[in-house]
C-alpha cells in the first residue's frame, strides 16, 4: 500500500508539472517518473485501477488538466520521448487506461471532452478486443471508443424510416441513446458546454427537426443515407465544382454533438465552404455526414445544411 501511495503521488507529480498546476525540478520529476515506471513493471494493472478509483482528483472544476495531461500520450512529440513525462505514460498499460478512462467518465462525463479524441484513438487500436467489449459505458461511449479503435463504424442512431413516429419518440430515441435528457441534449446543440457550435436554434426542438426534414426527404423520394452519401463523395473531391456551386474545405476540428467522446478521428474531413449561385454561402463541417445519416440531424440552426439546400447543391432534384 505504501508504495501504490507513492507510485500515485509520482504521477501526480509529473502530471500537475506537465499540465502547469506545479513547478517540479527535473531531479524531482526524473525520480518520480522512476517510481511510477518501477510500481508498473512490478504490479500491472494496479495504480491505472487505482487512477479510476480516485476520479475526483483528476477532473476538477478548475478545467482537468490533470486528466488531459494524463492522457496526453499522443500529444507527445518525437523529441520528448525520454522526458519523465513520457516515460510515465509510457509505463501505463493501454487497457488499464481504458479502463480507467471508463471509471472517469462514469463520474464526470467532462472526461470525454478534455481527453484529446487522438489519445484515445492510441490507446483503444493498442488495447484487447475483450477490453473494449468489457467497459461499461452507455452506447455512444461504447460505440465511440469501437469506432476509435477501428473495430466498427459508428452504427444508425434512428431507423432508416422515422416518417411514422411521433415527435417524443424520436427524441426517447436520442436519449436512449446518449443516455441524456433531451433538455440537456438539446442544450449541447444549441452551442453550451463542450458543444461549442450552434447547430439548433433557440426553442427549436430536435425531435420536431428531425421528423420535419425526414418527410421533406420522404415527399421526395430520397434518402437520408442518400444524402449523406451523396455529400461525402464531394467532400472526397474538395476544391472542385458542381453544377449546383462549389465547395472549399478548410481544416477546421469540429466535434460530435452526440458524443461526449470526441470521435473527430473517425470522420473528421473539415468544414466546407459552399456556395450555389448567388445564395448566400453556408459553412458546412464534414461532421453533417454523420449527424445526418445516423440521425437524420440536418444540423438546422446558425448556417443550416437543410435538405432542400443539400439535395439541390448535390444534384438529387
Amino acid at each position: 500500500m505504501v508504495a501504490l501511495d507513492r507510485a500515485w503521488r509520482s504521477l501526480v507529480t509529473v502530471l500537475d508539472a506537465r499540465a502547469g498546476l506545479a513547478q517540479e525540478d527535473q531531479r524531482t520529476l526524473v525520480a518520480s517518473a522512476d517510481a511510477v515506471s518501477d510500481f508498473c513493471a512490478n504490479h500491472k494493472g494496479t495504480l491505472e485501477e487505482y487512477i479510476g478509483q480516485h476520479a475526483r482528483d483528476l477532473v476538477k472544476d478548475w478545467g482537468g488538466q490533470r486528466c488531459s495531461a494524463l492522457f496526453g500520450l499522443g500529444e507527445v512529440r518525437d523529441s520528448a520521448r525520454g522526458t519523465p513525462y513520457a516515460r510515465v505514460l509510457a509505463a501505463l498499460s493501454p487497457d488499464g487506461m481504458l479502463r480507467a478512462f471508463a471509471a472517469l467518465w462514469r463520474f464526470d462525463r467532462r472526461a470525454g471532452a478534455l481527453c484529446p479524441g487522438r489519445s484515445l484513438e492510441a490507446l483503444a487500436r493498442r488495447a484487447k478486443r475483450e477490453t473494449l467489449a468489457s467497459l461499461e459505458l452507455c452506447p455512444e461511449a461504447y460505440d465511440a471508443l469501437h469506432a476509435l479503435a477501428g473495430l466498427a463504424p459508428l452504427p444508425d442512431i434512428l431507423p432508416a424510416d422515422v416518417t411514422g413516429l411521433k415527435p417524443h419518440e424520436i427524441d426517447s430515441l436520442f436519449e436512449i441513446y446518449t443516455a441524456m435528457p433531451i433538455a440537456d441534449l438539446e442544450n449541447r446543440l444549441r452551442g453550451q458546454g463542450y458543444q461549442r457550435q450552434r447547430l439548433l436554434a433557440d426553442g427549436e426542438s430536435l425531435g420536431r427537426a428531425v421528423l420535419r426534414d425526414a418527410r421533406w426527404l420522404a415527399r421526395r423520394h430520397l434518402t437520408r443515407h442518400a444524402v449523406s452519401a451523396a455529400l461525402a463523395s464531394r467532400f472526397d473531391r474538395p476544391s472542385s465544382e458542381s453544377s449546383g456551386g462549389t465547395l472549399m474545405v478548410s481544416s477546421t476540428h469540429v466535434r460530435d454533438p452526440f458524443h461526449t467522446i470526441d470521435v473527430y478521428p473517425v470522420h473528421g474531413r473539415g468544414t466546407a465552404d459552399i456556395r450555389v449561385g448567388w445564395l448566400p454561402r453556408k459553412q458546412i463541417p464534414s461532421l453533417a455526414i454523420e449527424t445526418i445519416r445516423r440521425g437524420g440531424f440536418f444540423a438546422s440552426g446558425v448556417s443550416r445544411a437543410d435538405p432542400s439546400f443539400l439535395s439541390r447543391w448535390l444534384g438529387l432534384r
